[in-house]
């Protein structure tokens, strides 16, 4: 038991510094650190129990960390691997993280994938998720109704490494302002928040699912605009890249929204190593899929993760052991 107390101790001082948190912070675990990685290393036939899971998410309010924190919950409950979710800028560093082996899990966007970037060679899908929508936030005051209103404002376009980053960047290079007139800081979804908040900043983009919870709380306390964006932009994005979608943000999504506003989705993925074992990623889908409804009651982007969708619009080779059990419940033919 010693073992077990100091291991706790180990793992939650190494969480504390790499911004990894445990469900479970009580579970007793009765072997070393060392011998745990040996024994998942080669337990290809022990199912996940005491498996080491990391989960790679985003900021704590998005919707990755929620539903991290769920899936690290459920892997630990049903499996009984020990799960945490990691802290991180999101889709490009989750991707980097699980290609390296640092984190066994990963949510990413889908255009992310194709970055030079991303070694997909390392990477495997195990299920598509929801989608994320753009949604670029201003405050009534601000006066800005269009994208073209950007020229000379603060605008927030997301952290470094995060999939936010990547479609802000590239929305704003489709609209021909100039560079040097547009004052941009990368900031969390949280900090973007506050920022608006305190009027340091004059715009935010968030790609996230909806609705987004700073948003949501941003606004019942602040006035809210949010910028289309035009549909040439759109035809022009989804030409270049192939992944994003023509969608609408509803009008009931946050107070004091009167109507739908245009924008673009990206479909979600859930990602893994090349090397997790078929086993393992087997069943990581098993339970993700069996106790959907438990991951759906955590966000309501949740909501539109469906079986069904599992293996579609997804531009990376998907796992082995997940194409096995979506075989099994009849989403592919069998190979």
């Amino acid at each position: 038991m010693k073992y077990g107390a100091l291991f706790i101790k180990v793992a939650l001082l190494f969480c504390f510094i790499t911004g990894c948190t445990f469900m479970n912070e009580q579970q007793e675990i009765s072997k070393p650190a060392t011998t745990l990685i040996q024994r998942q290393l080669t337990s290809e036939g022990q199912g996940l129990n005491n498996r080491m899971l990391i989960i790679a998410t985003g900021d704590m309010s998005g919707v990755y960390f929620s539903l991290g924190q769920k899936l690290s919950y459920m892997y630990e409950k049903y499996n009984g691997a020990v799960s945490g979710t990691r802290i991180t800028d999101a889709s490009i560093e989750n991707t980097e993280l699980v290609s390296r082996h640092r984190a066994e899990i990963g949510f990413t966007t889908v255009d992310v994938l194709d970055l030079p970037e991303t070694d997909k060679s390392k990477l495997r899908a195990l299920t598509a998720l929801y989608s994320n929508y753009v949604q670029i936030v201003t405050t009534k005051q601000s006066n800005i109704d269009s994208l073209k209103d950007l020229v000379g404002k603060r605008i927030s376009v997301g952290t470094t490494g995060s999939g936010t980053r990547l479609i802000a960047e590239r929305i704003l290079l489709e609209t021909d302002l100039p560079p040097d007139q547009l004052n941009l800081s990368y900031l969390s979804f949280s900090q973007s928040a506050e920022a608006l908040r305190n009027g340091t900043i004059d715009a935010a983009f968030f790609s996230s699912g909806i609705p987004n919870n700073d948003i949501a709380y941003m606004s019942k306390q602040t006035e809210l605009s949010f910028i289309p964006i035009p549909e040439d932009i759109i035809e022009r994005l989804q030409k270049q890249y192939g992944v994003y979608t023509h969608n609408e943000i509803p009008s009931n999504t946050y107070k004091g929204m009167k109507k739908s506003v245009k924008t673009i989705s990206i479909k979600n993925v859930l990602v893994t190593y090349d090397e997790m074992s078929d086993l393992h990623a087997y069943n990581l889908v098993k339970t993700f899929y069996e106790h959907l409804p438990e991951l759906q009651d955590t966000h309501p982007a949740a909501s539109d993760i469906s079986i069904n969708e599992a293996t579609k619009q997804v531009p990376l080779d998907f796992h082995t052991g997940a194409m096995n059990y979506f075989t099994e419940q009849g989403i592919i033919e069998n190979q």
